[in-house]
C-alpha cells in the first residue's frame, strides 16, 4: 500500500448511532462547500519545509504519510471553525492571511493525525512508529474530545447523502482503486460513471483506504417524483495530493459509482461547536 493512503478500506460500525441522516422532505439543490484552506500536500513534506521529526517527538523524518483522514477533516474543518480557533490552533506563529498557510496547516493534520492513532491503546497501531493511517471513526472521536466538534452526521443513500450535503461538504472513507490514481482531462476519476468504467476500476485494483472531502455538488439530477439520479449526479471532491493533482487539487466522479461500493465506503457531515 502507498504511503499516500492511510484508512482502513473497509467502512467500521460507528459509535454515534443517533446521528444518521435522513432526508426529511424538502428542496435539494448544487452547493458548494469549497473549503476555506488551500489545498494541503500529504506528500513532498520535505519540499514544503515539513520536518516530522522535529514536528512530533519520537518520529522520523519523512517525506510522505499516510495522513489522509486527518488532512480530511482539515479541509472540512475550515469551513466550521472559529477563525479565532483556527488561528490559534493552525497557524499561531504564522503571518500569511487566514487558511493560506498550508505548511502551517499540514503541519496541524500531522499532529491531529497524531492524536489519532493514539486512541488505538496498541503501539503497533500508533503514529510514530507505524504509518498505520487512521479512520473516520477515530477522526470523528478525537475531534470531539479535542472541542473541535460536537459530533457528526453520516448517511449512506444517494438521497441522504444530496440531503447532507445541502448544508455541508462530506468528510468521506473509501476504497481507491489504481486508476483513480490520475483523473482524466475533465477531472473524472470514473470516467463516463459507467458499469464498463467501475468494472476497470475494479479490476485496476485497490490501492489503499483513503479519505477525500466531498465539497460540491457540481450536477444534481433528479427524477420526476423528486429522487436523486444517482448515474447523473455529479460530486467534486478535494484531495489532499497538492494543488497540481486532478483538477486543481480536486476530483469529480458521478454518485452511481460510490453508490455501487457504498458497503465500503463512509459519508459524513462535522457537527459544528454550538450546534443544537
Amino acid at each position: 500500500m502507498s504511503t499516500k493512503y492511510g484508512r482502513f478500506q473497509v467502512a467500521e460500525p460507528h459509535a454515534y448511532l443517533l446521528c444518521l441522516h435522513t432526508h426529511q422532505g424538502g428542496p435539494l439543490n448544487e452547493v458548494d462547500h469549497e473549503p476555506k484552506v488551500s489545498v494541503l500536500d500529504q506528500e513532498d513534506l520535505i519540499a514544503q519545509g515539513i520536518d516530522t521529526s522535529v514536528l512530533i517527538k519520537g518520529a522520523q523524518k519523512v517525506d510522505a504519510l499516510g495522513s489522509c483522514t486527518a488532512n480530511g477533516f482539515t479541509a472540512a474543518w475550515s469551513n466550521i471553525a472559529d477563525p479565532g480557533v483556527w488561528r490559534a490552533l493552525v497557524q499561531p506563529a504564522s503571518e500569511q492571511a487566514f487558511y493560506t498557510d498550508t505548511k502551517a496547516a499540514e503541519e496541524f493534520a500531522i499532529g491531529f493525525y497524531h492524536r489519532c492513532t493514539d486512541q488505538t491503546g496498541s503501539p503497533a497501531q500508533e503514529w510514530p512508529p507505524t504509518d498505520c493511517g487512521s479512520s473516520g471513526p477515530y477522526i470523528v472521536q478525537e475531534a470531539v474530545t479535542e472541542k473541535l466538534i460536537a459530533g457528526c452526521q453520516i448517511a449512506n443513500t444517494a438521497q441522504d447523502i444530496v440531503s447532507l450535503m445541502q448544508t455541508s461538504g462530506l468528510v468521506v472513507g473509501q476504497p481507491w482503486f489504481n486508476s483513480w490514481e490520475e483523473p482524466d482531462a475533465n477531472g473524472f476519476i470514473d470516467g463516463d460513471g459507467s458499469a464498463a468504467a467501475l468494472e476497470a476500476a475494479l479490476q485496476s485494483g485497490v490501492a489503499g483506504g483513503h479519505e477525500t472531502f466531498w465539497s460540491a455538488i457540481e450536477h444534481l439530477a433528479l427524477s420526476a417524483t423528486g429522487q436523486v439520479v444517482p448515474e447523473q449526479t455529479i460530486i467534486r471532491g478535494r484531495n489532499s495530493w497538492s494543488a497540481n493533482w486532478g483538477d486543481h487539487g480536486s476530483y469529480r466522479f458521478h454518485l452511481s459509482t460510490y453508490m455501487a461500493i457504498a458497503s465500503h465506503c463512509d459519508f459524513r457531515a462535522l457537527t459544528p461547536i454550538g450546534t443544537p
